[in-house]
């Protein structure tokens, strides 16, 4: 007796193929929610009568989401994505920045090399003026100062003690 083959095709991840289609689904999010990715990828319709999902497939779905490999490859694909978006918009940084330097030396005119010159200076804060301190206290310091607070507040207000002590 002849032992039948294993039809599922897994990957190093040890998904399915249909597993890292649903994977891919969530992680590009162009189809919405969990379960439209779920009804793409398995080819579940609507039900006919209600027009909304059938039962199974909301449970097939949350099955599929809890498993770990699962949930493991989406947080992977969404890291990626991350890390791909942020290298992207750096990448758009640099080229503007580069542009604007060009145009501040090679432009026709003076007044397109100043407008150049003044976005450069705009992208690193350079016209800002907004000063930023930085201030470190210790808790000790902290507490007595909420102390303090605390204790002119009831002084203004000594009603907030019998208020408080009758509700106790």
């Amino acid at each position: 007796m002849t032992k039948k083959p294993d039809l599922k095709i897994v990957d190093k991840d040890n998904l399915t193929i249909k597993q890292r289609a649903f994977v891919r689904a969530i992680i590009k999010g162009k189809l919405g929610s969990q379960i439209e990715c779920y009804m793409s990828v398995y080819d579940v319709k609507l039900n006919s009568k209600t027009k909304k999902p059938p039962k199974h497939a909301h449970v097939d779905c949350s099955v599929l989401m809890s498993n770990p490999k699962i949930a493991l490859a989406i947080a992977n694909g969404m890291k990626r994505k991350e890390t791909s978006s942020v290298a992207s918009a750096l990448k758009t940084r640099d080229y503007v920045i580069n542009a604007l330097y060009k145009q501040s030396i090679e432009a026709d005119n003076s007044s397109s090399q100043i407008r150049a010159l003044e976005l450069l200076g705009k992208s690193v804060a350079l016209f800002s003026d907004v000063v930023l301190t930085e201030q470190t206290r210790d808790s000790e310091t902290v507490m007595d100062d909420i102390e303090e607070k605390l204790a002119s507040l009831i002084e203004e207000n000594p009603e907030l003690l019998k208020a408080d002590s009758e509700s106790g």
